[in-house]
């Protein structure tokens, strides 16, 4: 009996492959054709890192699932629930749920602050720029036009 010569075998770049898929909407057979390696290994490599319609779900609907999961947890809280649960953490928790919420809506405090100090960054940058622009001796004229792009 003759042993068959293996095919040396390539490997499978993960990152790309699972580029490919959900980016370019490749199927198995072609990834597995542009990475020289059989469609089997493409599909064991990726399979489980593809998003699944429950994730999309989940993804798309995120900020009422959240706010749902508060409600629930604000109907558990009863006198009896807090004698046996710290307060504390019933708060911290809904905090949690709450800012969560927010920041899938977009509707964080924190990231407002982030752009009013980023504008505030660039405000000083460009005054910064026209102090640097402008001849000290020369008397500056209020009627003319700065450029500052």
């Amino acid at each position: 009996m003759v042993a068959q010569a293996k095919k040396p075998s390539r490997k499978l770049d993960k990152s790309t492959a699972l580029k490919l898929k959900v980016e370019n909407k490749l199927t198995y057979q072609q990834i597995a054709d542009l990475q020289g390696v059989c469609k089997q290994a493409v599909h064991k490599a990726i399979a489980h890192l593809l998003p699944t319609e429950e994730a999309k779900t989940y993804r798309e609907n995120r900020a009422d699932i959240l706010s749902q999961i508060q409600l629930n947890l604000l109907s558990q809280v009863d006198s009896a629930r807090l004698k046996k649960v710290s307060v504390r953490d019933a708060i911290v928790s809904m905090g949690i749920l709450f800012d969560k919420e927010q920041e899938v809506r977009g509707t964080s405090p924190a990231d407002k602050m982030y752009d009013a100090v980023a504008l505030a960054v660039r405000y000083a940058e460009l005054r910064a720029m026209l102090r640097d622009a402008q001849d000290v001796d020369k008397p500056v004229d209020n009627n003319s036009v700065i450029d500052i792009t």
